[in-house]
């Protein structure tokens, strides 16, 4: 299984860390906002860096076959609403979002999406 992760902060990069070793994970890709802090964390883990925007295009690459979102909380809705357009299924750290409205816009994203 290919696997993106966006956003390596600390619980980020604990996840790629804990990716890296599953037995299902084929291949794990690397985003943040700051390309410097994905490239230490893709050496680390043994992960490629990408840039954010290649977790929903492909940016040249086959997309993962799901998303892993560790991104600053203000992100989380926009970031699953993108995976959702782009038929991506999302595991996301809590919170969704800051607020309920911003909540309830991200899953009626996922429920548009199918």
């Amino acid at each position: 299984m290919r696997i993106g992760l966006i956003g390596t902060g600390r619980i980020g990069t604990f996840h790629a860390e804990v990716l890296s070793r599953h037995p299902a994970v084929d291949s794990l890709l690397v985003a943040d906002a700051d390309p410097e802090r994905a490239a230490v964390a893709a050496t680390r883990t043994g992960a490629s860096a990408v840039p954010v925007d290649a977790m929903f295009t492909g940016g040249g690459r086959d997309l993962p076959d799901a998303l892993v979102i560790c991104s600053a909380t203000a992100a989380h809705a926009s970031l699953i609403a993108r995976a959702a357009r782009a038929g991506l299924p999302v595991f996301c750290e809590k919170p969704i979002a800051l607020d309920l409205p911003g909540t309830l816009g991200a899953l009626a994203e996922v429920e548009a999406a199918g």
